[in-house]
């Protein structure tokens, strides 16, 4: 359902966001009911940690791998594990991001302290300090949540995602 690419990069500092697109938007202006099928949750699993050349988007690729351009459709993927720890924010937003890739109709990650940082960083230490209070309650994974299908990336074992695409821009004689 995403129709931008800003709204699920709020998944990136574990928020749920779904975007409409405009004429959603218009619909909802004009006082017209706007719908949202209940989306099914997909659970990933990171383990692991990232190794070498291998980036956060290799994670995303990987996803879509697995469940092709339409996989993620109707769905929320819910990201969780030992290696959500282990990525940066920004690491996190990208992901999030690209879950539009695979159909998704958003995706989040729990709280964690690279997101802490991120807002200290970004002059939001405030809302970090918040985040802090409520995270052990609100703003983690839940050990008892139910999925459609749980899908485990191992981030150690990704190999980083090579374009055949990339060329030299000129030649050294």
């Amino acid at each position: 359902m995403n129709k931008d690419s800003h709204t699920p990069n709020a998944g990136g500092l574990g928020m749920l966001a779904i975007g409409v697109g405009g004429a959603d938007a218009v619909d909802a202006m004009s006082s017209i009911p706007w719908e949202l099928k209940a989306p099914k949750i997909i659970g990933v699993k990171l383990t692991g940690q990232l190794r070498g050349w291998a980036s956060p988007k290799d994670v995303i690729l990987r996803l879509a791998g697995l469940l092709t351009v339409q996989g993620g459709t109707g769905h929320i993927v819910e990201y969780f594990g030992p290696g959500v720890q282990t990525l940066s924010c920004t690491g996190m937003a990208t992901i999030c991001n690209m879950g539009a890739e695979i159909g998704a109709t958003t995706s989040v990650f729990p709280y964690t302290p690279s997101m802490r940082e991120y807002l200290r960083a970004t002059s939001r230490a405030g809302v970090a300090a918040e985040a802090d209070r409520i995270a052990p309650h609100l703003l983690t994974a839940d050990p008892e949540a139910k999925y459609e299908k749980v899908i485990e990336i191992n981030l150690s074992d990704l190999e980083p995602h090579i374009s055949n695409e990339l060329r030299p821009l000129f030649s050294l004689p």
